[in-house]
Order: C-alpha cells, then structure tokens, then sequence
C-alpha cells in the first residue's frame, strides 16, 4: 500500500470498520503514514486502543507496518483480520472499544492521553473513542478556518 498524509486529514473514525473490526481502518491510516514517504503528524500507534488491537490481531507495530507496506489493499488486511479474530470475538473487541472510559486505562496510558488531548481530570468519564472523535473534528475544523488552508 503506498503511504499517505495525516497532516491533511485525520485517520478514519474510529467507529469505521474493516474485517468487521472497529480501529482497524484507523490503524490502517495511522500505519501508512508511518511508511517510508508518509506523515503521520500528530498521530501514533503506540501507545492506545490501535495498539491494543494489534496486540489482540497478534501482530507487534513493526509486523504491522511491515504487513500494510505489503498489503495489495485493505481486502488483503480485513482477510488476515477475519482468520485471526473469530466473528464472535470482533463483537467482543468492539465492545470494549465502544465502553472504554478515559478512567479505565492504566495510569500510564491514562497520563499519555490525557496529555495528548489536553484532558483533566473532570474528563475521566468520557469515552476514549469520544475524545478521538472530538480531536479529530476539531483538527478538520481548525483547517478549515485556517486562511489558504
């Protein structure tokens, strides 16, 4: 796959699917601009819910890097994705990704990102992939109203 850009819009939402997994397109656009020749801006892997999901995918950032470096497409990735995570487990992972409040990371991650999105502690209750969403939105939007942007 070819490397792209994050600096001109954000990675996918992360409620989008591919192999019926949450994250997964997300963490597909976050690994393609990590490629050679791409940006990734602001956004990471590790730590977060895209690395966990490759944890629970068995692969490790660089297998994962390296695997979307050699990927065709994302057909090829949602194949991989359909043989390692049985239907009813991709139910399961979504759920957790849906449920997961700020308070229920470890306190390392919970430092990292409530550093990383500007969180204080009055934020503790909102859902992770809210925050996301949020970011993101407001970064198009900050583009947006940026003059020549």
């Amino acid at each position: 796959m070819r490397p792209t850009s994050l600096r001109r819009r954000p990675p996918r939402d992360p409620r989008a699917r591919l192999g019926g997994l949450m994250m997964l397109p997300r963490t597909v656009d976050k690994a393609r601009a990590l490629l050679p020749g791409g940006d990734p801006g602001d956004y990471a892997i590790t730590p977060g819910l895209s690395a966990w999901l490759l944890g629970e995918l068995g692969f490790t950032e660089p297998e994962f890097l390296e695997f979307v470096r050699r990927a065709a497409d994302e057909q090829e990735i949602a194949a991989v994705a359909l043989t390692r995570v049985p239907p009813e487990g991709r139910e399961c992972l979504n759920a957790f990704m849906r449920s997961v409040r700020v308070c229920d990371l470890t306190p390392e991650h919970r430092a990292h990102f409530t550093r990383a999105h500007a969180l204080g502690p009055e934020h503790d209750e909102l859902l992770v992939i809210d925050v996301l969403i949020d970011d993101d939105r407001d970064l198009v939007n900050s583009r947006i109203a940026l003059p020549g942007a």
